[in-house]
């Protein structure tokens, strides 16, 4: 039975599907799925990013890129401010693949000021997927360029930020691109919501003694 195409033409995995897998498969799917290091053996060795000049490579972190990754992974909060051009979108297409694929009944909401923006990251997360081996990649049930759904209900949704941005959602994990991108926090003691940049809110999150969602 022949997989699915997306609306790209690219072939992608089936859902549910029957699969055969040799030990030595079984074992790398299971060094991806370690919720502890996981992210780090799956970037190092099954990510693929295209690169302008060579085309498809494999990712080859940095230092300071595998310093990235772990503060995703490990801090409920990571805000970073980084020069342009240094492969922090890359990580990040990286590392929500991981997860989403990893993490069953997750929403990762992606949030860009520009329509642009939110594009761009999706469509290296779709690549990212795209060049997966199959005995590695999760079978997806929606797929399209704002939105990928994968068999264990885990979902990755990217748009633009307006008043009502990831309303009615239970977001997992929160990625937002560009300083001056807006969000909405309340206070949980006061309730009291406003709307600030994430410029602001890391003003906020790094003397906070109250908690914001």
């Amino acid at each position: 039975m022949s997989n699915p195409k997306s609306l790209d033409g690219v072939l992608i995995k089936k859902a549910n599907q029957k699969e055969t897998f040799t030990e030595y498969q079984i074992q790398e799917l299971l060094k991806c799925m370690d919720p502890e290091n996981g992210y780090m053996y799956f970037a190092k060795n099954y990510a693929y990013i295209q690169h302008p000049m060579k085309g498809r490579v494999q990712f080859e972190p940095f230092p300071y890129q595998e310093e990235l990754l772990k503060a995703y992974h490990c801090e409920r909060f990571s805000i970073n401010l980084l020069g342009r051009q240094l492969g922090k979108t890359t990580c990040a297409a990286v590392y929500l693949t991981w997860y989403a694929m990893f993490n069953p009944d997750k929403t990762i909401l992606i949030a860009a000021h520009k329509f642009a923006g939110a594009q761009e990251i999706m469509q290296r997360i779709r690549y990212v997927y795209e060049e997966c081996p199959d005995f590695i990649r999760a079978g997806v049930t929606g797929y399209n360029k704002g939105s990928i759904e994968f068999e264990n209900k885990s979902r990755i949704v990217s748009t633009t930020t307006t008043a009502s941005t990831g309303r009615g959602m239970s977001v997992s994990l929160l990625y937002c691109l560009d300083g001056d991108t807006k969000v909405t926090v309340r206070d949980k003691e006061t309730l009291v919501e406003e709307v600030v940049t994430l410029a602001e809110l890391y003003g906020k999150l790094s003397g906070a003694d109250k908690v914001l969602t």
